[in-house]
């Protein structure tokens, strides 16, 4: 057989590997096609609705069935076939190594940690084997998507978070204390890294009416306290801390010129499921603040303690 001219094999050659691209274009990685971010999502989904209903005294099952499956089918919905047969297929085998919660019962004759631990993880694998029987009942405008990130957290997602709160105020100033109470709210710009953790910064706004000192109860001192804290987040099912710093000013009704400080503080909140596109919460915030010798001040401690609640929204 005679040889080809070398231009032809050149051509040749360059089809072969033009074919061979396009082919490990098309083809779907192992990644892909398993879908391991979104098998994260939907079993992250998972624990967090079981522990919600958990939280608010799972009792009889079939209530708790209800409602576990409406908050459970739309993260269903949206996950790809691969992402929900590897999670239930993980669930299955954390039921299997935590053993048969009933039996574990039986055996220790309490309700220990194993056996809390076995009846999560069987609740958990129920609840998703239950929701995989209604996917079909998924609307048909709502599709499968590659690297599902989850409703029940703010993995992977910008959020703006809304916050107010109220709270108690102690002041010392002069080495005399003082005490008052205030409020204020602030809005926050955040970014969600896995799930667990997350980062936030904005503006905020609060004021104040406390007793101004060794004057008699009706005489009151009103102050304004702006801000920009920077937040980090941690999230535990259906709990989350907080730590946060903040640059820190302080001005009054009668004195408007401005004080700096610097502010410590921390919180913890029960995080509800998510409504629409809102993941709510709230809690009991603790905070230190500093303000340097300024604005015909000298200088200024707080300690506030009181209530706050959040709106984040994911946009």
């Amino acid at each position: 057989m005679a040889a080809l001219p070398p231009n032809k094999q050149a051509m040749l050659w360059l089809r072969a590997w033009w074919v061979l691209a396009a082919l490990l274009v098309l083809r779907p990685s192992s990644a892909l096609a398993q879908d391991s971010e979104g098998t994260r999502s939907l079993l992250s989904d998972v624990a967090r609705v079981v522990a919600a209903e958990e939280v608010d005294e799972w009792f009889t099952d079939r209530e708790a069935w209800r409602s576990v499956e409406e908050h459970l089918l739309p993260s269903l919905c949206r996950a790809t076939p691969a992402a929900r047969e590897a999670a239930v297929e993980e669930l299955r085998a954390r039921h299997a190594a935590l053993g048969d919660a009933k039996a574990l019962f039986d055996q220790h004759g309490e309700l220990s940690t194993a056996v809390t631990a076995a009846l999560t993880a069987e609740r958990e694998l129920t609840s998703l084997e239950r929701v995989l029987q209604r996917q079909g009942e998924c609307p048909f405008w709502i599709r499968p998507e590659p690297g599902f990130r989850g409703l029940q957290s703010d993995r992977h997602r910008l959020t703006v978070s809304i916050e107010s709160g109220g709270d108690v105020q102690f002041r010392l100033a002069q080495q005399h204390w003082t005490f008052g109470a205030g409020g204020g709210g602030r809005l926050l710009f955040g970014w969600g890294f896995d799930g667990r953790y997350t980062l936030l910064a904005g503006p905020q706004f609060g004021g104040s009416a406390l007793l101004r000192p060794n004057t008699n109860a009706s005489e009151f001192v009103i102050n304004y306290f702006p801000a920009i804290p920077i937040v980090f987040r941690s999230r535990q099912l259906t709990w989350h801390y907080e730590l946060e710093a903040a640059p820190v000013a302080l001005f009054e009704a009668d004195n408007t010129r401005l004080s700096y400080g610097a502010r410590i503080g921390g919180a913890f909140a029960f995080t509800a499921l998510r409504r629409r596109n809102v993941l709510p919460w709230a809690g009991l915030a603790l905070a230190y603040e500093y303000y340097f010798e300024g604005g015909g001040r000298g200088p200024v401690h707080f300690l506030r303690g009181g209530v706050r609640i959040g709106l984040p929204w994911d946009p």
